[in-house]
């Protein structure tokens, strides 16, 4: 390595890897990378951009042979130096787009599969539909997971002739304990939701609890979809109707798209690679009566 400056080593960055989401993507991940023969270096930003610049610069002291981001975990000022250095390590981001030259990017139609959630709680009677999206801004900066999710929420309604009054839409923060803060404002409003679309799993898991403490039955009294199929989702009462994200294949894809990177042979100028990801019916969507 010292010789060439180069190892086999990738460096991988996420926001939160308390999140079941990032701990199976990682690992569809280091699965793809160890066929590769290569290692992985990870690194994690507790959802703090400054934390994220600094991993970042970290694993380029390393001299990691290439990085992959998720989502927000590093800020976009970061990454545009990092291109108008021409650096030699390629990078790969997951789930966002950062419309950078010589970046390849692998997204999930995320506004395509919330729009197909809420389309499935207007199909099944339901008519005062909450969101809980996620946070308003982090460190000075726009998160980029909530947008899609909250514009196929909005066109869902839309299509339907229904309203999205903005006290329905709450701002959590990703992790449960933001999912039951939000379920306070909502459940606070004079005309309830009867049922809530959430940004992920986590935060519906989190208004499912504050529901139940309020003497809510779920899904008599409110329907709630979340989003991420984490394993956790299939195993609570009531299952958990949620977005399947295709966690293990963005794993693999986003080694894949590196190695054609470092090999010299990627496709960055054909635009970001989409996968799609699919609607999982549980009990906590029930056709109301």
């Amino acid at each position: 390595t010292m010789r060439t400056r180069r190892g086999d080593a990738v460096g991988v960055i996420v926001s939160d890897l308390t999140n079941p989401y990032f701990s199976e993507v990682v690992r569809g991940l280091q699965h793809r990378l160890r066929e590769h023969g290569r290692s992985l270096l990870l690194s994690d930003t507790d959802q703090r951009f400054d934390e994220g610049k600094r991993q970042f610069d970290l694993l380029l002291d390393k001299q990691v042979d290439g990085v992959v981001l998720f989502g927000d975990s590093v800020p976009e000022s970061v990454l545009r130096a990092h291109v108008r250095r021409r650096s030699r390590v390629p990078l790969v981001t997951v789930g966002r787009d950062y419309g950078l030259d010589g970046v390849t990017t692998l997204l999930v139609n995320a506004e395509k599969a919330a729009y197909e959630a809420v389309r499935h709680l207007i199909d099944r009677g339901y008519r005062r539909i909450g969101h809980v999206t996620g946070p308003v801004a982090e460190m000075g900066a726009k998160t980029h997971g909530a947008g899609p999710r909250l514009a196929g929420y909005r066109r869902a309604l839309t299509e339907a002739g229904l309203d999205a009054p903005e006290e329905y839409i709450v701002h959590g923060d990703w992790r449960a304990e933001g999912g039951a803060t939000a379920a306070v404002d909502l459940l606070a409003l004079g005309e309830r939701p009867d049922a809530v679309f959430c940004a992920n799993d986590l935060m519906a898991f989190g208004l499912m609890r504050v529901a139940r403490v309020a003497g809510l039955s779920i899904p008599t009294d409110l329907a709630i979809v979340g989003f991420d199929d984490v394993p956790t989702a299939s195993l609570i009462d009531p299952a958990l109707t949620t977005v399947a994200m295709p966690k293990a294949a963005l794993g693999r894809a986003a080694a894949d798209l590196l190695r054609q990177k470092l090999d010299g042979s990627d496709g960055s100028g054909a635009g970001p690679l989409v996968l799609d990801a699919s609607l999982v019916v549980r009990g906590s969507t029930p056709p109301r009566a």
